[in-house]
């Protein structure tokens, strides 16, 4: 397609499962154990407050986001293509959309998925049953255009020999590009215990992106940063503002400073939806403290933690993200992949793709790096076209 010449990978645009699909697809005992929760509040899915309960899960209570909800009701009405989508989410549907945007492939995650495993005390049998049902959804809608379609494959956070077991099914079985998890301690556990290695080894081993996307406002878990904002007024814009990048902080810390990277080099880490911008101070501020403190820790690292992050790191950035150019004149541009967020009521869709080659001070060719040639590499698109090719 490319569009003005430049070919597009979305790294990140959104399925709109229906709740539907856990209640009517779950395997026994868990189908029982689990219900949908439909606030008559009206307003698209994106918002509404409809959520799945998990039975025997204490959890916190969850307000639907106000701030989302209006944002929603106003927004999607007034792009026909938007509500078009949000209303009857099919892949023609969404084929349309690409066209419209100018998008290429799309590496499609969840909406619902994203926080219906993030609940601390979960039987991970069950969290894992969520995972797999998203999961052949996902493969399931990507077969109808292949070529069009990619997909990040979720995995539990409870139990890391589990979710291996998932990334290696997903990926081998199904056809997933990447895998991923929402953010937040889960039970407590961060990123770099070794709870989790059972993971690393397996996405070392596989060589596919793991993504970490930005915790929803109205999330079940009780790490996450955006419970200091509930009930303040006019605060859910501060936490929307803050809640992504600082879990991206912390978890890109973890991974770093923890010694992950280390010992998996060939993990290969993404940050989605959180912005890239911050990266610049981040990474300068964690040399820093590492330089200073290094001598009396524990954990040893080969490399400043910066270089952890240009070796084997990736951030999805914003099509309106000005600030992205101080971030393209510290690391370069191989780092960094395009979202357009599409269909969420959020997104500047039809204008995403347009907005982003309007960028002043990033050069064509750090922006057809960041559109189409790091993504390929990443989600082995290039490989993929070359092979098809061949047959």
């Amino acid at each position: 397609m490319a569009k003005n010449g430049f070919k597009v990978i979305d790294s990140e645009p959104h399925f709109m499962e229906p709740l539907e699909l856990w209640t009517e697809n779950l395997p026994e005992p868990f189908r029982s154990r689990t219900k949908i929760v439909r606030p008559n509040n009206g307003g698209f899915a994106e918002g509404s407050g409809a959520r799945i309960e998990i039975e025997g899960v204490e959890k916190p209570p969850i307000p639907s986001n106000p701030m989302v909800r209006q944002r929603s009701l106003r927004r999607i009405p007034l792009v026909p293509e938007l509500l078009k989508v949000n209303q009857n989410p099919v892949p023609e549907v969404y084929l349309e959309g690409f066209d419209i945007e100018g998008i290429d492939v799309g590496v499609f995650m969840p909406t619902s998925a994203m926080r219906i495993v993030r609940y601390d005390g979960m039987d991970p049998e069950h969290s894992l049953a969520l995972c797999q049902v998203y999961n052949d959804y996902a493969a399931d809608f990507c077969k109808s255009h292949p070529d069009r379609f990619k997909f990040w494959a979720w995995v539990p956070p409870h139990d890391a020999k589990l979710a291996a077991g998932e990334a290696r099914r997903a990926v081998e079985e199904l056809g997933a590009v990447a895998v991923a998890m929402t953010g937040g301690a889960v039970n407590g556990n961060l990123l770099c215990d070794e709870f989790f290695d059972p993971l690393w080894e397996e996405m070392n081993r596989l060589g596919t992106a793991f993504g970490m996307h930005g915790p929803p406002a109205n999330f079940n878990l009780k790490d996450n940063y955006n419970h200091r904002y509930l009930g303040h007024r006019g605060m859910e814009v501060v936490g929307n503002a803050m809640t992504g990048p600082v879990h991206a902080q912390t978890q890109l810390a973890e991974l770093i400073i923890g010694g992950v990277l280390e010992r998996f080099p060939n993990m290969k880490p993404a940050f989605l939806e959180v912005n890239a911008s911050w990266l610049p101070w981040f990474l300068w501020r964690l040399d820093d403290k590492w330089e200073t403190n290094a001598p009396d820790l524990e954990i040893k690292l080969n490399m400043l933690p910066s270089e952890y992050f240009k070796r084997q790191c990736y951030a999805v950035i914003e099509p309106e993200e000005l600030p992205i150019k101080y971030t393209i004149d510290y690391m370069g541009a191989g780092n960094l992949l395009f979202s357009t967020d599409y269909p969420h009521s959020d997104s500047i869709f039809p204008k995403a793709v347009s907005t982003f080659l309007e960028l002043e001070g990033v050069s064509d060719d750090d922006k057809r790096r960041i559109l189409w040639d790091n993504a390929a590499a990443l989600f082995g698109l290039e490989a993929r076209t070359e092979a098809a090719a061949s047959g």
